[in-house]
C-alpha cells in the first residue's frame, strides 16, 4: 500500500510503571517520550486517563522499543504488546498467557499483567516473524527491569536476533535507584542530562549529514552509474539509494543494493545491515532507506531539517542573536496529524507488511482509526470543541495492575 510520508524520526512503544506501585504498568507509545511523560504524570495536557489517578503517580517509563518503520507499525506492535493473549503475531503454542472469557460478554478477557509477565511477552514478540527483522531497539531506562530481562532471557530457550541493540541507558545512580533521568523526578528538570528520555534524539537530526549528501549529489545529477551493477543511472528515473559515509559518493538501484547486503540469503527479503560496495563501510538499511524516503516524500522534512538559522534583533535590545525561522507551526503536535486520515500504509515500503490471516489485530487498528475519523469530524463542526488525539490510539486501555 502506499505512503505518502517519508519513515518517521522516532517513534516508541513503551513500558510504564508507577514508582508507588510497582505492580501498576502501563503500555502505550509515542512519538515524544518527555512530552508523554509530562502528560501522564500530570505536568502537560493531556494523557490518558487510566494513568491519571494521583496515587500512582508519579510514573516512569522504564524501557522503549523504537525503529518502526512507520507510526501504524508501533501501534501495532503496542496492541500486540498490551494483548499477548490474543494477537496473531504470537503464535498459540508459544503465548505465555491464555485467554479468558469475560462471563457477560464472552469476550476474551486480559490477563493480569506485571513488569516480568510484560518484558517475557515482549521478548516472544521481538523474535516473532511479524517483527524480528524490523530495525528495532530495545532501550532499558531503569536498572532493576533490565535485571528482570536479563534473568528470564537466562531461563528461557529461545533467543532474540544478535544485531537487535539492547541498550542500558541509565546513569551509576540508577544502579541503586532507576528512574531519576527518565523524567520522573522534578529535581532532574535543570540538569543536562546525557542519559534517559531526556537525551533521545526524536528529530532527523542524525540523518542531516546523509540527507545533505543525498541533496548535492540529486540537485547536480552526479548519480553517475550503480556501483553494483554498472548502469546508468538516469536522473530522477528510478528508485537509487546513497552512502551515508562522508567522501563516498556510492549510488546505486535499491533493490541491487538489497541483494549485496543480502548475498548468500536467499530466503530473506529484506537486509537489516550490510557493507557498502564503494567504501566497504557497514551500513544500516533502515539508515539507507530512511534518507531514501526523505529524498522521495519529505520534502517539508527536509526544508526544516536544513532550514537556515537567521539574525534579528530582539525586541528592546540592540544585541543580535541566532533566531529559527518558523512559520508558527506547533512542531511537536504536528507529527500527529498523521493518525486522523488513517489512509497511509500499514508499515513502510521496504518492510515486509504484517500478515493477520484473520485481520483481528488489524480490524482493532481500523477500528480505531475509524473512532478518531469520527471525532475530528464532529469537532470541526462550527460550534464544537476541538478535539486532541493522543499520541498512542489504546490510551484508554485499562491500566494493567
Amino acid at each position: 500500500m502506499p505512503m505518502d510520508r517519508p519513515i518517521p524520526a522516532f517513534y516508541c512503544c513503551y513500558l510504564l510503571r508507577s514508582t508507588v506501585r510497582h505492580g501498576s504498568v502501563y503500555v502505550g507509545s509515542t512519538p515524544n517520550p518527555v512530552r508523554r511523560l509530562k502528560q501522564h504524570n500530570g505536568l502537560a495536557k493531556g494523557g490518558a486517563v487510566r494513568t491519571s489517578k494521583k496515587t500512582l503517580r508519579p510514573w516512569e517509563m522504564t524501557c522503549i522499543v523504537t525503529g518502526f518503520p512507520s507510526h501504524i507499525a508501533a501501534l501495532q506492535f503496542e496492541w500486540a504488546w498490551q494483548n499477548p493473549h490474543i494477537t496473531l503475531h504470537i503464535a498459540p503454542e508459544e503465548r505465555l498467557q491464555r485467554a479468558t472469557q469475560k462471563k457477560r460478554s464472552g469476550q476474551p478477557k486480559r490477563p493480569r499483567h506485571s513488569v516480568p509477565s510484560l518484558l517475557s511477552n515482549l521478548h516472544v514478540l521481538l523474535r516473532s516473524p511479524s517483527f524480528s527483522r524490523w530495525p528495532l531497539e530495545l532501550r532499558f531506562f531503569s536498572a532493576d527491569v533490565h535485571k528482570a530481562w536479563t534473568k528470564w532471557t537466562k531461563v528461557t530457550a529461545e533467543s532474540i536476533r544478535d544485531s537487535l541493540p539492547v541498550i542500558q541507558d541509565f546513569s551509576p545512580v540508577d544502579q541503586v535507584s532507576s528512574g531519576d533521568e527518565s523524567g520522573s523526578s522534578p529535581k532532574n528538570k535543570k540538569r543536562k542530562t546525557t542519559h534517559g528520555i531526556a537525551a533521545l534524539p526524536i528529530d532527523y537530526t542524525n540523518q542531516k549529514t546523509h540527507v545533505v549528501i543525498g541533496k548535492e549529489i540529486v540537485e547536480f545529477e552526479r548519480e553517475g552509474s550503480c556501483k553494483i551493477c554498472k548502469r546508468n543511472l538516469e536522473h530522477d528515473a528510478g528508485i537509487y539509494t546513497i552512502c551515508p559515509s562522508p567522501g563516498c559518493e556510492s549510488v546505486t538501484h535499491l533493490t541491487c543494493l538489497s541483494k549485496h547486503f543480502l548475498r548468500g540469503d536467499e530466503e530473506t527479503l529484506v537486509p537489516i545491515k550490510g557493507h557498502c560496495p564503494s567504501c566497504n563501510t557497514e551500513l544500516r538499511w533502515v539508515d539507507v532507506v530512511k534518507e531514501l524516503s526523505l529524498r522521495m516524500r519529505g520534502q517539508k522534512e527536509v526544508e526544516k531539517l536544513l532550514k537556515v538559522k537567521r539574525a534579528r534583533k530582539t525586541k528592546g535590545s540592540a544585541s543580535q542573536v541566532a533566531v529559527e525561522s518558523s512559520d508558527g507551526e506547533d512542531d511537536e503536535d504536528e507529527i500527529m496529524e498523521e493518525f486522523v486520515p488513517g489512509t497511509q500504509g500499514m508499515v513502510a515500503d521496504y518492510w515486509r507488511a504484517i500478515d493477520d490471516t484473520d485481520g483481528s489485530d488489524a480490524e482493532s487498528i481500523t477500528s480505531n482509526i475509524s473512532l478518531a475519523k469520527t471525532t475530528s469530524l464532529h469537532a470541526s463542526k462550527p460550534g464544537a470543541l476541538g478535539t486532541v488525539i493522543e499520541d498512542s490510539d489504546w490510551d484508554d486501555m485499562d491500566v494493567l495492575d
